[in-house]
Formats: C-alpha cells, structure tokens, sequence
C-alpha cells in the first residue's frame, strides 16, 4: 500500500509522530515526569583526585551516528545538569530523550557499585555477594591461566558491541584478547549486509554527509526510523522541505516520517529488491533515465535492462502489495526533482536477503544520475571520521603470541558457538559451531559493552550455554542486567562522564574528544582499567598495560589539528571531497558505477542474481538463505526495530525511560486482530520456530494499531525479560532467527515469522 500526506492517518501514537516535523522531541507515548533529578552523590574522593566543577564537553558514545556533543554541568564534584552543545552543527544544543536522562543513568542506585561474586545458581534471581578489586582479579586471572595452560587462549571469547563505543572503550579489552591469544568475534550484528551491497554496486558504503539533506530536492528514507536512529538529521530533512523538497518514505512500518511523507511506499517485509524493479522499469518506460550519466559512469546497463523485462508490472504489485500507481508516483517524483538523496536504514538489511535489498537501491540512484553532485547520493554508513585515529595502535596486535592459533565466531552465532560439547545438531553435527562448521569449545567469555540475553538473536539457545557448568563466565556493566545474571563474576564499570574518550561518528563526519566530567562513582572502574589491571594480575608485564586513558587517547590521535588542539577545539572532520564522488570515480574494478557483479566477492553470483535478485526469506530455499519449512509455516511475518526512548537494550531500566511506551507490547493490524479474536490490552502468546526444531514462546501485551501491513506484527526491540510487566520473564530476542545474512555474515533479526494467540 501507499500513503500520501494528505491522507488521514490515525493511532500513530506509538510512534508519537509530530517528532519528525519538530526535531527532537521527546517521542514519548507518555511524558517524561518534569521534575528535579534526584542525584545520588558520589563516594568521596581525596582533594588531590578530584576534577574541578564546570562545563565539560563530552560526547555520548552509544550506538548512534549523531554523536551527540553534550554539555555536562558539574557542582561540588557532581553532575548537575547536561545540555546539548549549541555550536556543534549536528547537536546544535539539543540531546535526544536518552540524552536527557543521562543523570538519571549515571546517578541510578540499580547501579553495580563494587566488584561482586555470584553465590548461588546461574541465571534470573541469581545471589551475589561483594569481593574485592583484588581478590576478584586475582581469582580471575587464576581461572583464565588455567584454561590457557589447558584449552589455549583461543578458548576464552569476548563478547561485546556497542554499549559504550570509542578508543577508551575497547582499547583494554583489544589489548588484553591479543595478548591472550582469544578467540576473534565477528562483530557483525548492525549493518555488515549493506556493506557488500552497497559495495557490490558502488564499490564502497560511505557517501555524503548527512548535513548534505538540507540541500536536496527530494529526500527517500528508505528502510529506517530517523526519530529513533538518528533525530538530529531531522532538522535537515526539515530544511530541505522547507525549501521545498519533497519527502519520500519506503518502510513496511508507519515511522513518524512515513506518516507526514508527500509519498509512502509500504511494502511487504523482504520485496524492497522487486520494488526497485518496478521503479527502475518505471523511469526506464517514461524516459525519466539520465542516459548521458548512464552511458559515461555506468558499466553492464544493457544487464539491467535485461533484468527488468523480466517482471511485469502485475508481478511486482502482487509481490511488494504496493501498487503500480503508487510507485509510478514514487518513481516521478524522485527522477523529476532536481537532486536527490536517498538515506538506506541498517534495520532493512537485518534478514537473509538483506545484503541483495541493499544492493538493489542505489539503482535508482545511477539511473537518474543522483550521485555526485550536491543534495545527491546514497547514504548509508561513513566510516571517514575513523580515519583520524591510528587503530593498530590502539589495538596492539603485535601482542598475539607468535603462532598462536585464533578461530573466530560470529556475534550473531553465540547461541551456536556457546552450545554443550555433547549437543546434537539435526544435520548429524555434535557440539558447538561456527560458520556452519564444528567449532573449538569455548571454556570463558568476558561479557562487557553488551547485553546478549537482551540483544542477541534466539536467546533460549544462548542461555543452554551460558548454563553450562563448564563455562566461566565475567561481567562487566553499570547494571545487573538480563545478561549479568549468568556470570560468576560481576564487575562494576564506570559511565561515560567519569572518564576520557576519543568517539567516531558514523554518520555526519566528525571525531570527537570526551572529556572526563566526573570521578569514577562508587568501586567502579573504566573498561581499559579493568582489563589492564586483569593483565597484570595475569602475570603480564608489557608496557601496553601501563599506559593511561589518556596517553592513549593522545598517541591513537592521527587528525588534521594536534591532540592539544583538539582538547580546546572539541571536534575534527577528516578531508572529503563536496559533493561526495564529484569526480565520479568509484572504487570498483571498472571505476564505474557496476549494475552487474560478477565478481563472488560478496556474495555468490552462481546462487544468486547478479544485478537484482529479489528472493526472499519465504521464497528461498533454507541453501540458499531462506527460512526453514517451519518458520514459512507461520502466519505472521515479526518487525522489531528501535524505539527512539532505547539504545539497544540501554535505558530500559532508567527512571523517567522505565514504564513511558509499550516495551513488552505486540502491535497488530486490526484486520488480523479481528480474524484471531484479539482486542487491545489482552495478554497474548507469540510463538516462533526456532535453531534445533523448537517451539518458542514470549507472553506480552497486544496493541490493536495499523503499524505495519496486514500479515506482519510489531514489536520493539532488545526488551529485557527480566522488566515484562506481567512477570513472564519473555521478551521478544527469543523469537528472533540467529541465521547469518546473504552477504558478510550479518544479523537476519526480521527473518522471522510467528503465530500469535490468546493466552
């Protein structure tokens, strides 16, 4: 279906959609209470220890491309107030929610305030008691060395991703598993499909900066929720609209920009590769094409053109449940306008033919020459920023013993890698894999940054290994979260404001320094601490693990302005070309712009079709990244993406975030709700068919509300189980598949299909 914006929208409460037209609102379904924080103080701290009260500039280091530069207010050695930094171009003086509610994170009494042991069984409920700094480094340290004399380095793994980003986060930890020889973890969970993708196409994922927006004629978000991923490109959006621009919105759910979009494509969940097909045919019929760009930019056009007669218009309406006047309308508009730009979200490619959907979009682009010149191009993820800072240094991999022996696992896998020596597979395999493939037991893992039984695919397998007896499990976290509740040691780390960091954007391009604002509050201790310490007490005299945060952060610092410099300037952007490609060469093997990719570089173009391939989870074959015979069976396909009140599973239990929209909350269409006798507000159980043949349940609360199309339920992602309001201790990550993407091994969470019922 489509949706322009003068048609009525109604119910769009739960994605409180007047965000995308004001910038950073609040988002919320319920205010946040208007009231002075209660600020715990922190311990106190010898005089010479002490930061002196003021303004400091620090930057939020949470999953998100805005970076945000925050403004945090300190009294007497604490917190008082934060505030977005007016003079940065992105933050321009306004955090989103989260950001506002920052002190209520740093200053909760739920946080882990000394190092504590775990005294009873693993797993919800599970005793602690308190240890000392040194005792538990010392019964730590004692446990890993015995597994390494044992078993080898390569049997302890770390987990992590995005809790806390940035050079002081991972520094110690990267450190400390190269020294040890452990296992290498794919990190793979976000947004590795679009990468061969787009790569596979434009022969790169970078592309204009985000500030770009405001100069473009047409603006296409396609396959993301920017009130909840990225509010701060809002306000460019809206300049671009205020100049007169038009909005575009291609996503099977209703974001707050679909509702106010002057076009709304909503397709069934997996067809975006078949809509750009009917797009494509579209421009091509009515001569919309740009056929000079084409002829001088493009390779293996006549490919394309071939591809494309092989669909009718009447196949792809049927296939996408987008009509053919409604995508012609698309088509106009996009090819019509002076420039446009297309922003590509991460959740699109989170499925098996994510990487082909990607890959599929920038078409449209090439085709009408929207692609090197200002207000044009296609935006997925910018790592430039990343390249003011000297990673191998912050890394030290020269630590690896010589020959020593590394596998690696794929994030998305840790149920997989995590499983019983004795566990029986249904292909005959026995035991932990990885890849597909047996995989060397794993004997520890250190849990930090993360919140696996939160947000990982198909929990219920990952907690048959972390029950394990055999395996030894460490924590480190501000909170007890769903995850901390397995581990045998649990280790208080300290928030962003209580050390230095150096943070990349994603998105728009900048580097930033975080300064520290406060002291370490309680026994806690930043990550690169605790892992330095840890290698000590290991008996590991290198010099690497004497270095401070700071001197780190000064020698992994490579930008075009000093480390001095920077501490007084706050932020560096590295050279790029403006507009993004103008001399419109791209890096791929022709240096054009490639339709057609032969190559088996990333992905297999013997399985799949090389220019556009429009399989999908329901019409592939399990080989060939479909779904198992009983996921298909299901009748619902499940959406889980981000609510803008969250980061992950971050912020969940924060007062003022904590109980303000529907966590543990299904919405279904009213069409579908009718057929199952389903109202709003009754409990409902959601079943899934998960790794190994097993039926999988969650019991939360069904919202009767047109999110999606019919045929598809909803529900936000990364709850944690512990907080389900009606004490079923469910949530939605054990439902989700843990099947590895068409290209590069990413995440496959919206490859999921499910029945729903009355409890």
């Amino acid at each position: 279906m489509a949706m322009n914006r003068r048609s009525f929208i109604k119910g769009s409460s739960a994605f409180a959609f007047s965000a995308s037209i004001m910038g950073c609102s609040n988002s919320s379904d319920d205010d946040i209470v208007e009231e002075p924080p209660v600020v715990e103080p922190p311990i106190e701290v010898p005089p010479e220890e002490s930061i002196p009260d003021g303004v400091y500039h620090t930057t939020c280091p949470r999953n998100c491309g805005d970076r945000c530069s925050l403004m945090v207010t300190t009294k007497d050695g604490v917190a008082v107030s934060i505030t977005g930094d007016t003079t940065h171009p992105v933050t321009a003086g306004t955090p989103c929610v989260k950001g506002h509610s920052y002190l209520q994170s740093v200053y909760s009494p739920d946080r882990i305030q000394q190092p504590m042991k775990r005294v009873g069984p693993r797993g919800p409920g599970a005793t602690f008691e308190p240890i000392s700094w040194e005792d538990a480094y010392a019964q730590i340290a004692s446990r890993l060395n015995e597994i390494i004399n044992t078993d080898g380095g390569n049997a302890i793994v770390p987990y992590s991703y995005s809790g806390y980003s940035g050079i002081s986060a991972g520094t110690g930890a990267n450190r400390f598993f190269n020294r040890i020889a452990g296992r290498n973890l794919q990190r793979n969970i976000c947004a590795s499909a679009g990468y061969s993708g787009m790569s596979s196409i434009l022969g790169e994922f970078n592309g204009p900066s985000p500030e770009d927006y405001a100069n473009t004629k047409c603006f296409v978000s396609w396959g993301t929720n920017e009130q909840a991923t990225n509010i701060h490109h809002l306000k460019f959006i809206n300049e671009a609209r205020d100049n007169g621009a038009k909005v575009l919105v291609v996503n099977p759910a209703r974001t707050p920009l679909a509702s106010q979009a002057d076009i709304w494509l909503q397709p069934t969940p997996g067809t975006d590769a078949t809509l750009v097909v009917g797009i494509s045919k579209i421009i091509i019929e009515e001569n919309l094409h740009d056929t000079a760009f084409i002829a001088a930019n493009t390779q293996d056009y006549d490919a394309l053109v071939a591809r494309l007669a092989e669909f009718t218009h009447e196949e792809i309406e049927l296939e996408t449940g987008v009509s053919k006047s409604e995508y012609q309308e698309f088509a106009r508009a996009y090819a019509q306008a002076d420039c446009a730009m297309i922003r590509i979200g991460y959740g699109i490619q989170r499925t098996l033919n994510g990487g082909r959907m990607v890959k599929a979009i920038p078409t449209i682009a090439a085709l009408t020459g929207n692609i090197g010149k200002v207000g044009a191009g296609v935006v997925y993820l910018n790592v430039m920023s990343g390249g003011l800072f000297d990673w191998g240094y912050s890394g030290a991999s020269h630590l690896t013993p010589e020959g020593a022996e590394r596998g690696t696992v794929s994030i998305n896998e840790i149920g997989k890698f995590l499983l019983p020596e004795d566990y029986q597979h249904e292909n005959g395999l026995v035991g932990p894999i990885s890849y597909g493939e047996p995989s060397d037991p794993i004997k520890a893992m250190i849990v930090y940054s993360s919140n696996p039984m939160a947000i990982a695919p198909n929990t219920d397998l990952i907690e048959k290994g972390l029950m394990r007896d055999d395996l030894f499990l460490v924590g480190i976290d501000l909170f007890q979260t769903d995850t901390m509740d397995y581990v045998d040691y649990l280790l208080p780390t300290s928030s962003y404001m209580e050390q230095s960091n150096l943070i990349d954007s994603y998105q728009c391009y900048y580097a930033k320094h975080s300064a520290k604002a406060i002291m370490q509050l309680h026994d806690s201790k930043p990550d690169t601490v605790i892992f330095n310490e840890l290698a000590k007490a290991m008996g590991f005299d290198d010099v690497e693990f004497d270095e401070s945060i700071d001197d780190i952060l000064r020698n992994t610092w490579k930008g075009n302005i000093s480390y001095d410099e920077l501490l007084v300037q706050k932020w560096d952007s590295p050279i790029v070309d403006y507009p993004y490609r103008k001399d419109l060469v791209f890096p791929t093997t022709s240096g054009k712009i490639e339709f057609k990719d032969t190559s088996n570089k990333y992905f297999d173009s013997e399985k799949f079709n090389p220019v556009i391939d429009t399989g999908t989870p329901e019409s592939n074959e399990y080989d060939d990244k479909g779904m198992t015979d009983a996921e298909k069976a299901r009748e619902f396909r499940l959406l889980s993406p981000a609510h803008a009140k969250l980061s992950n599973s971050q912020w969940a239990n924060v007062k003022y975030i904590a109980g303000t929209f529907p966590q543990h909350t299904v919405y279904v269409h009213p069409s579908d709700a009718g057929a199952k006798g389903i109202s709003d507000g009754d409990e409902v159980i959601v079943t899934a068919s998960r790794y190994g043949s097993a039926d999988v349940q969650i019991q939360y609360v069904a919202r009767v509300e047109e999110m999606t199309p019919k045929g598809t339920v909803f529900i936000w992602k990364n709850a944690w189980k512990k907080l389900n309001e009606n004490g079923s201790n469910t949530s939605v990550n054990q439902l989700t598949n843990c099947d590895l993407t068409d290209m590069n091994y990413g995440s496959t969470f919206h490859a999921t299909r499910v029945d729903i019922a009355l409890a």
